[in-house]
């Protein structure tokens, strides 16, 4: 099990890494825009498109395992700290499941739909151009089954009362977790 938590930790070192690349590209793109289009009255074509179609959709989606991962989403807790230890690790486990079957959900029709795209080379005009955009849609069916995964082992590792090998380190952990 601890082998499988280091993997997936793995994997969301590699989402995070391709997410933080798409904010830094769409910073660089736009700031090109801007200067394009008001210094020298020639803005970059699709920028819209490309920012919308692309850094956004991936930015978010390659986020969830991360965000799964770190404990970073955002919970109330309320009434389950005045409930037993015991309820609290079943809730634990209930939350995980639901959330394996809502995300796995998504990653299958994610999956399909991205298929489609693919398939139809699915592009959207913008001006003059042409801009392909199918390439975008494989963001969600990762990033869905990324955070459907780490979720699944997480309510394993509580079943099974197993070592934990995903790196759920987060610097500032306190703040965000109260």
């Amino acid at each position: 099990m601890l082998l499988v938590g280091k993997m997936l930790s793995g994997l969301t070192r590699i989402a995070t890494l391709i997410g933080t690349l798409c904010i830094g590209l769409m910073m660089l793109h736009v700031t090109a825009d801007v200067i394009g289009r008001y210094l020298f009255n020639t803005p970059l074509t699709g920028t819209i498109v490309i920012v919308g179609h692309y850094y956004m959709i991936i930015v978010v989606f390659m986020a969830l395992g991360a965000a799964e991962e770190k404990r970073a989403h955002i919970s109330v807790e309320f009434l389950t700290d005045m409930m037993p230890k015991s309820v609290q690790g079943w809730l634990s486990v209930f939350s995980g499941v639901l959330t394996v079957a809502v995300f796995g959900l998504l990653a299958i029709s994610g999956y399909s739909e991205a298929m489609k795209k693919t398939k139809y080379g699915a592009s959207i005009e913008q001006g003059a151009d042409l801009i392909t955009i199918w390439q975008s849609y494989w963001a969600i069916p990762v990033g869905g089954a990324l955070i459907a995964l780490i979720a699944a082992y997480k309510v394993a590792v509580v079943l099974t009362n197993s070592e934990n090998g995903l790196d759920e380190t987060l610097e500032n952990a306190e703040i965000i977790n109260e």
